[in-house]
């Protein structure tokens, strides 16, 4: 029983069924402006010509996804206006990265791309060891006005006025306000003052009072630790980690913000979250922090060692991106299926209100959900069974919609159909959610075995139920799951699952935890370059840069072609990209490194020899700085690079690094081909396979 659509993808064993579903707020979908039923409902299957015609006038008789003006039976009030309120912090560690200064151009960059029929609202405070209220008076003479909270202990409103303005109305105030920020908190008051306490809980607590009555979004950059009021965190990773201590450090320290985060979602509230901590901030506890995101539908966002150089671009792209892209406001989702088929496990960033209703205080089509079904076969009869999703919420014009997608997936007794439709890419993306949703409780150990059972049992059955004629002694797959072996063996091989002994992915207790909130949202596409990377040249020193400019409809881009993920792939003579699903490496080798480095600085550092790889890193993400002449390896570069950024989460980060450099271990350890310190190379993964498989299909 296995299906897919473009909505996502479902794949399943005999007993159960996996669903991946994509929840977009807006984009092309057949509309329906009537939300009447007639008495009579007419099948697109009828064999009358009137019917067939009837059938076609109605969309969702015979159309995959169709979407409803909402009556107002289905408003508990009035749709309330798009609010926006930033909660950014102003410490040393937020001022002296440039953390501060970016959020604030990010948000002012960002000003026109909001709902622009004059009904947004927007707000700003600022906390460090108090809490710092904006008003935002209309006008275009206005002032702004702050008024500071410092007991934090009891948080309240200090005025019920202009702390969340019509952007229409206070335009020059907000303008006014962000143009000041970065100089009304500079670095040597915040480090004479010794303003490193952090009272995001309260600052948190804040926002609730401000958004009870009208919901939104609010949007929080965090740069420390909290250290003062409700939410406080205590630093559970300076001690010397053991393995157990690290999955511990995947659990909330304390449940302030999970707890605030349903408080949240009841009032209609998301909240997204940026991490930019500095490098002498090593923890400042994702773990504890993120459900404030996860239960709202909100944005994680994490730059680690934040460095404006490095990561401004991407950061500003990233919250420009969180902004602009069409939002579906006061959102329920809600999927049923056929008698027989129940809806068991969710995955994604939501809180279940009930056994099947997900609350999506804000909705977009960055956000992905995943979804297990269960059969009884006893009560399925059908030659087939349908799985609906139907959302309901508001676009940024205040119109109440619902939007329905409906596919419809084949039954069948013949096992073999089964494996010859079936999906890799949605079977294993489907793995990663599950056993990443179970990291915080079992141990890796056993989350690896129960992933390498299933592909063994899989495989077995289809060896004893569908090959069994089939003399070949070697491993034999229907061509549909060729690929299965591969994307398990890398999904083992992956950051949070592989036995790390050597280090070589470095990651720290935070990076651990936000690699298990982004695979709540990653598509299969992403999740597939996890598990086996793309690993492509970008230049060479015998033929120069890779293909790489856009096509002639002005949208694709035609990429060079893909290596194995081997040791082969590196060659000092070229410049390799690696896209693991979740951040781009590119890799200078020891000859073409300098040569391409140079080429790419060209227009901005004649006559200078030195190379900065952050400046290379901005200049590959981003636009022209420097408004030279751009040199072709750039231009072709960069054309890969936008390209697939385009294609992954908001905020993937782009590292450089030399041959035999920092990252050395890191790319050499996302080659999943490739035998390591504490993992199987791929050949000897399948080897040990076809054992186990021949072992349990009692050959």
């Amino acid at each position: 029983r296995q299906a897919s659509s473009a909505a996502g993808a479902a794949g399943a064993t005999s007993t159960s069924c996996a669903c991946s579903a994509t929840a977009a707020a807006a984009g092309a979908a057949p509309s329906a402006s009537s939300s009447t039923t007639p008495p009579r409902t007419i099948s697109p299957r009828s064999t009358t010509r009137a019917a067939a015609a009837t059938a076609a006038e109605r969309p969702e008789l015979c159309r995959g996804s169709v979407e409803f003006v909402a009556p107002a039976e289905y408003m508990v009030r009035p749709p309330m206006p798009p609010a926006y309120v930033f909660v950014l912090e102003v410490t040393s560690n937020a001022v002296s990265t440039g953390a501060l200064y970016n959020m604030v151009q990010a948000i002012r960059d960002s000003l026109d791309v909001l709902p622009d029929d004059g009904r947004t609202k927007v707000g700003l405070i600022t906390y460090d060891s108090a809490v710092h209220f904006h008003a935002l008076p209309p006008g275009e003479d206005a002032e702004p006005s702050v008024i500071i909270v410092s007991d934090v202990k009891e948080m309240f409103l200090p005025s019920p006025e202009n702390l969340v303005a019509s952007l229409a109305e206070c335009r020059p105030a907000f303008e006014k306000l962000l143009d000041r920020l970065p100089s009304m908190y500079p670095l040597a008051n915040t480090q004479s003052a010794g303003v490193s306490s952090s009272a995001l809980g309260p600052a948190v607590q804040g926002v609730s009072l401000l958004l009870e009555r009208t919901g939104g979004k609010c949007m929080f950059l965090v740069c420390s630790r909290p250290t003062v009021g409700n939410g406080a965190i205590r630093d559970r990773a300076s001690a010397t980690l053991t393995k157990e201590k690290e999955r511990a450090l995947l659990n909330p320290e304390n449940n302030f913000y999970k707890h605030t985060a349903l408080e949240f979602s009841r009032n209609q509230i998301c909240a997204d979250v940026v991490f930019c901590p500095p490098p002498s901030v090593p923890f400042v506890d994702v773990a504890t922090i993120a459900p404030i995101a996860k239960f709202t539908c909100g944005e994680v966002h994490h730059f680690p060692a934040f460095d404006a150089v490095r990561d401004a671009i991407t950061l500003r792209e990233a919250i420009k991106r969180d902004l602009a892209r069409e939002t579906g406001w006061e959102a329920v989702m809600r999927v049923r299926a056929s008698r027989g088929v129940k809806c068991r496990d969710f995955y994604g960033r939501f809180f279940l209100r009930s056994t099947d209703l997900m609350s999506l205080p804000a909705v977009d089509a960055d956000k992905t959900f995943a979804i297990k079904l269960d059969f009884d076969d006893s009560e399925i009869s059908k030659k087939d069974f349908c799985v609906q999703s139907a959302l309901l919420y508001t676009t940024s014009r205040g119109e109440r919609r619902i939007r329905v997608n409906t596919i419809a997936c084949p039954l069948t007794p013949n096992l073999a159909e089964l494996f010859f439709h079936a999906d890799p890419y949605a079977t294993v993306a489907f793995m990663s959610r599950s056993i990443t949703d179970g990291i915080r409780d079992r141990r890796v150990d056993q989350l690896r075995s129960s992933v390498s059972d299933a592909l063994v049992t899989s495989l077995a059955s289809y060896r004893k139920s569908v090959a069994k004629s089939m003399s070949n002694p070697s491993l034999m797959l229907p061509d549909s799951l060729t690929l299965l072996p591969a994307l398990v063996a890398g999904l083992l091989k992956s950051p949070l699952f592989c036995m790390d002994t050597a280090g070589s992915f470095g990651l720290k207790p935070d990076d651990s935890a936000m690699l298990t909130h982004l695979t709540d949202v990653l598509s299969v596409a992403s999740i597939t370059a996890s598990c086996y990377p793309t690993v492509i040249t970008l230049f060479t020193m015998s033929e120069g840069p890779s293909k790489g400019l856009k096509g002639p409809n002005g949208t694709d881009v035609e990429l060079p072609g893909a290596h194995d993920a081997t040791l082969m792939a590196l060659n000092p003579e070229s410049v390799v990209l690696i896209d693991d699903g979740r951040s781009l490496l590119v890799w200078l080798g020891n000859t073409a490194g300098p040569v391409f480095c140079q080429q790419v600085m060209s227009h901005v550092n004649a006559g200078n020899s030195s190379i900065d790889l952050r400046q290379v890193s901005g200049l590959l993400c981003g636009s022209n700085p420097g408004g030279g002449k751009e040199s072709p390896v750039l231009q072709r570069s960069r054309e890969i690079i936008r390209w697939i950024l385009d294609q992954r989460q908001p905020g993937t980060r782009l590292f450089i690094t030399p041959q035999g450099g920092p990252l050395q271990a890191r790319v050499e350890a996302l080659l999943v081909e490739e035998r390591t310190a504490s993992e199987s190379s791929y050949k000897e993964f399948m080897t040990t396979l076809q054992s186990k498989v021949g072992s349990k299909a009692g050959k």
